[in-house]
């Protein structure tokens, strides 16, 4: 039995006075994902611990059942996705252009994102920039807009994950000064890494800072009254890692459809497939038919957009468009389909918050589930019904669903599987050994 996951980015909200004290979900006429409901079982799923926010990066790594220890951090996943070869001497970083200004605390940030800055001043920018600060080696890789993928290599392996940002991320703050992490740093070696590789960061970026402070370009963009691109502001530092696949682990061939670095980076992690197409309409359309897949994902980040305007009319508007395109799930047969409908996170449409700690809504409709009485799909009325998991269960409700669970207890070769492994993948006892 196939699995066709749809996954809603950011579809989980708060209630609002705008909507008449309803959340986006539950405001908007969504007749197919209530025909949906009426099919299956529904309930809440909270993608990490309760109050938690999370990325997609990480709230989509937890959904596929991988552990937070196996994470190697967004900036390896951003790299992959932008095709970068990974290496072990190196960490992986993502990195942006913005504008500071300095007064008695340090820098403050006016803008993380410097505004209509074009591609070639970019190019004249980052190519002044130093190459090497105290034996670490800084390469930026240009990605869009303003952002990059900084990749810092010391050859004799001399460097650390375990760092913090640079970046404060939220309004109204200061540069960072980048620090060891103490509750990463496992021991004092890994702290003197840590330690070793901060100082040639921060080193690096202060460097940067002045030299893109004095360049001519930003002298112009000064005298033209616009921002100038005068600090390079990094975050999610991390160091590449094997980890085991997503067939290996959960027995099924995958595929993701998406449309960004972030999935290519994870599908690449994983050795899943990816396709990118970026009109959900399209999405749905291509997946469903994809017949050699035992497991088919299928992402939109509209709705997480949606709610970042902060009006929840917005996210009602994609939403009930969204709903739309959901139609030929209605026909698809349940006898050989099931289909998990859900959120990575929840994205507030109101209050201060990029993304918040709620639970999101899940339905799973297929031959196998038990009907419960929910007959409306939103953050509501799914908590009336059965469901009741963290996102790290779910993989093992698709296999249950699927059929494809084993047995707890038994040890079908020399991994401990979750799933019934095929006859032709296990080691056979012959006469001949």
């Amino acid at each position: 039995m196939r699995t066709i996951l749809i996954l809603l980015d950011g579809l989980g909200d708060r209630s609002s006075e705008v909507l008449g004290g309803k959340t986006p979900l539950e405001y908007s006429k969504t007749p197919n994902l209530d025909k949906l409901a009426e099919k299956g079982m529904s309930g809440l799923m909270v993608p990490y611990k309760e109050g938690i926010p999370l990325g997609t990066e990480v709230a989509h790594f937890l959904l596929w059942g991988y552990s937070l220890n196996d994470f190697p951090g967004r900036g390896v996943i951003e790299a992959l996705g932008e095709d970068m070869e990974m290496e072990d001497s190196a960490i992986y970083l993502r990195a942006s252009l913005g504008f500071v200004k300095s007064d008695e605390k340090g820098y403050y940030v006016v803008d993380r994102r410097t505004k209509d800055i074009p591609t070639d001043e970019i190019n004249k920018l980052v190519d002044a920039l130093p190459n090497l600060v105290d034996g670490y080696e800084f390469e930026l890789k240009y990605s869009y807009g303003v952002h990059f993928i900084l990749k810092i290599k010391e050859e004799n392996g001399w460097i650390s994950d375990r760092i913090s940002d640079s970046d404060p991320f939220y309004k109204d703050r200061h540069v960072m000064k980048v620090l060891p992490v103490n509750e990463l740093c496992k021991n004092d070696m890994e702290y003197r890494k840590a330690e070793s590789t901060c100082n040639a960061l921060n080193k690096y970026l202060l460097k940067c800072h002045k030299i893109l402070e004095n360049h001519e370009i930003n002298i112009k963009r000064r005298r033209k009254q616009k921002q100038p691109a005068n600090f390079l502001l990094t975050k999610w530092a991390g160091k590449y890692k094997d980890i085991t696949s997503f067939k290996e682990k959960w027995g099924m061939k995958g595929i993701i459809i998406a449309n960004s670095a972030v999935f290519k980076g994870l599908s690449k992690l994983l050795k899943m497939d990816y396709m990118a197409i970026g009109d959900f309409e399209t999405a749905i359309n291509t997946g469903i038919k994809l017949m050699d897949y035992d497991f088919v994902h299928i992402h939109t980040k509209e709705t997480d957009e949606a709610a970042h305007t902060k009006n929840p009319m917005n996210k009602v508007k994609v939403i009930e468009k969204i709903d739309k395109y959901l139609t030929p799930l209605l026909d698809i047969n349940l006898d050989e389909n099931l289909i998990v409908i859900t959120a990575d996170h929840s994205t507030p449409s109101v209050g201060g918050l990029i993304h918040s700690g709620e639970s999101v809504p899940i339905m799973v409709v297929g031959k196998n589930v038990r009907f419960d009485e929910v007959n409306k799909f939103n953050e509501i009325a799914c908590s009336k019904g059965h469901l009741r998991i963290f996102s790290k269960d779910l993989m093992n409700v698709i296999l249950n669903y699927t059929d494809r669970a084993l047995l707890y207890g038994l040890r079908s070769g020399s991994s401990l599987l979750r799933y019934i492994p095929n006859d032709d993948d296990i080691e056979h006892l012959k006469d001949n050994m």
